[in-house]
């Protein structure tokens, strides 16, 4: 009997196990479907600014000033047609420190679209392993109410032997009535 009891006992401890187990999953889903939420907001309130700029070339303009800054620094140039260079690589980059705004909203929606991804992904391996603890809780369950029937047939069992014996303390009274 103390076998069956002691098995109960595992049971339920990795039932417990697989309980904790499984509020931590549907605390980590509950966090996840608020971020990517708030990321879709994010992502939604991007797209009007992202619409109107869209139109916005950056790379040439900073392939422009590389190419500008390349050529002062590897060939030999007059004083005027330096001067005349550095004008142009001043004026290239007050272009892009117009347009970088523009280029930090892209690479923000880059990055919100990854986060997007990412969360949804992990949403669904959540969702796997929630389905799989769920599983093996639903087959703990099952045992565990088999493992309750069996002592409850027992102790009924054993209930139903100790009435049939009769106590040598009620013989006497048995007796003492019957005289």
């Amino acid at each position: 009997m103390t076998d069956d009891a002691e098995g109960f006992d595992a049971l339920q401890t990795k039932i417990k196990d697989l309980e904790t187990r499984k509020m931590e999953l549907i605390e980590r889903i509950k966090y996840l479907t608020r971020r990517v939420r708030y990321k879709k907001f994010e992502q939604k309130a991007l797209e009007p600014y992202l619409e109107q700029t869209r139109g916005v070339q950056i790379m040439p303009l900073r392939k422009r000033r590389n190419m500008v800054e390349f050529r002062i620094a590897t060939a030999a140039y007059t004083p005027r047609m330096e001067k005349e260079l550095l004008k142009e690589v001043k004026k290239l980059d007050e272009q892009l420190a117009g347009v970088r705004e523009v280029e930090r909203a892209r690479r923000k929606k880059q990055y919100v679209d990854q986060d997007i991804e990412l969360g949804e992904k992990e949403m669904a391996d959540i969702e796997n392993a929630l389905k799989d603890v769920r599983e093996k809780l639903r087959v703990l369950y099952d045992d565990a109410k088999a493992a309750r029937m069996v002592a409850k047939r027992s102790a009924v069992a054993a209930a139903a032997a100790d009435e049939d014996m009769v106590a040598l303390g009620d013989l006497a009274l048995i007796e003492k009535k019957e005289r």
